[in-house]
C-alpha cells in the first residue's frame, strides 16, 4: 500500500513538472495569455493585428506583436501599435492592464488615442524592468497629461513621445524620475525654446530628437548654454526642421560627447560655420556631422 501511495505521489509530481515544462516551452504563462486576451477585448476585439490572439491558441509567444523570453517564456515585448479601435475616442489608460507581464521590457502603445492615465494607475504599477516605451502618435497635447503617466519607471532607457502635440516645460520634473533615460524622442511636437531648460536634467541622455518643433534659439536657451555638462553623455542631437540660426552652434559647443548633429532645414548659414564650431568645441575626438540647410 505504501509503495502504491509513493507511486501515486511520484506520478503527480511528474505530471506537475511536465505540465510546467509544457506551459513554458509551448507558450507563455497562462496568466499572461489571459491578460493578452483581456487587452484585446478592451481595445479592439476585431483588430486585424490581433486575429491570431484567440483563446484556443495557447502558444501566445507566437502571436503578432509578442516576444517572449526564450528561457522563461514570459512576455518581454508587447507591441500594441494602432491596436485600439479609434471609434472608441480618447483613451485614459489604466496601466494595471499590463500587470500580468512581470518581465515586460518593451511596450509599444503608439497610435492609440491616449490622452493620459487614470489617477494612481500610471506606469508606476508596472514591472521596474521596463526599458523601452513608445507613446508616439497619441493625443497627450501637454506635459501635464504625460506626467500623470510617467512615474516609477526607474529602469526606462528609451522613451518616444513624438507626434503628440506636446508643449510646455514639464520635463524638468520628469528628469528626476527617469535617471537612466538614454534615448528621448520629442519630434513632431509644438515645443518652443523653453524645452531647453527642461531637458538639462537628463544626465544619462545619449540621443535627443527635437526635430519638427518650434525652436528659434532666441529665448529660454541660455540655461541650456550654462549647463551643457549636465548633458555630458549626449552623442546624437537632431534639431532639424526648426527655426534655429547660426548662433545655436556656439551654444551647443559645450556638449563634449556630441558625435552627430542634424541642423537641416533651419536658418543656419555661412561658409565659416563648421570651422567656428570646431574651434569653440571642447571635444577630444570630434566626429560631428553637420547637415546645414541652404540660405533661406
Amino acid at each position: 500500500m505504501m509503495v502504491k501511495k509513493m507511486g501515486a505521489w511520484m506520478l503527480l509530481a511528474l505530471l506537475t513538472l511536465v505540465g510546467d515544462w509544457y506551459g513554458r516551452c509551448y507558450g507563455c504563462l497562462e496568466e499572461e495569455r489571459i491578460g493578452l486576451l483581456e487587452i484585446k477585448a478592451l481595445t479592439n476585439p476585431n483588430s486585424i493585428y490581433m486575429r491570431d490572439w484567440v483563446e484556443y491558441s495557447s502558444n501566445c509567444c507566437e502571436w503578432y506583436g509578442i516576444e517572449c523570453d526564450k528561457t522563461q517564456r514570459r512576455v518581454i515585448r508587447l507591441s500594441l501599435q494602432v491596436a485600439r479601435d479609434q471609434s472608441l475616442g480618447d483613451w485614459v489608460l489604466n496601466a494595471s492592464l499590463f500587470l500580468p507581464f512581470k518581465e515586460l521590457q518593451s511596450l509599444d502603445l503608439s497610435g492609440n488615442g491616449l490622452v493620459g492615465c487614470s489617477e494612481n494607475q500610471g506606469f508606476e504599477v508596472l514591472s521596474s524592468k521596463l526599458e523601452v516605451l513608445d507613446l508616439s502618435q497619441n493625443r497627450f497635447n501637454n506635459d501635464k497629461s504625460i506626467l500623470s503617466c510617467l512615474t516609477g519607471l526607474s529602469s526606462l532607457k528609451s522613451l518616444d513621445l513624438s507626434d503628440n502635440g506636446l508643449k510646455g516645460s514639464g520635463f524638468k520634473d520628469l528628469s528626476s524620475r527617469l535617471k537612466k533615460l538614454e534615448n528621448l524622442d520629442l519630434s513632431w511636437n509644438q515645443y518652443n525654446d523653453t524645452i531647453f531648460s527642461s531637458i538639462t536634467g537628463f544626465s544619462s541622455l545619449k540621443s535627443l530628437d527635437l526635430s519638427y518643433n518650434q525652436l528659434t534659439g532666441s529665448t529660454g536657451i541660455n540655461s541650456f548654454q550654462l549647463q551643457p555638462m549636465r548633458l555630458g553623455k549626449l552623442e546624437n542631437l537632431n534639431l532639424s526642421d526648426n527655426q534655429l540660426n547660426s548662433s545655436i552652434l556656439s551654444i551647443l559647443s559645450g556638449l563634449s560627447s556630441l558625435k552627430s548633429l542634424d541642423l537641416s532645414n533651419n536658418m543656419v548659414t555661412g561658409s565659416g560655420i563648421v570651422d567656428s564650431f570646431y574651434l569653440t568645441a571642447s571635444h577630444d575626438i570630434l566626429l560631428i556631422i553637420l547637415f546645414l540647410s541652404q540660405e533661406k
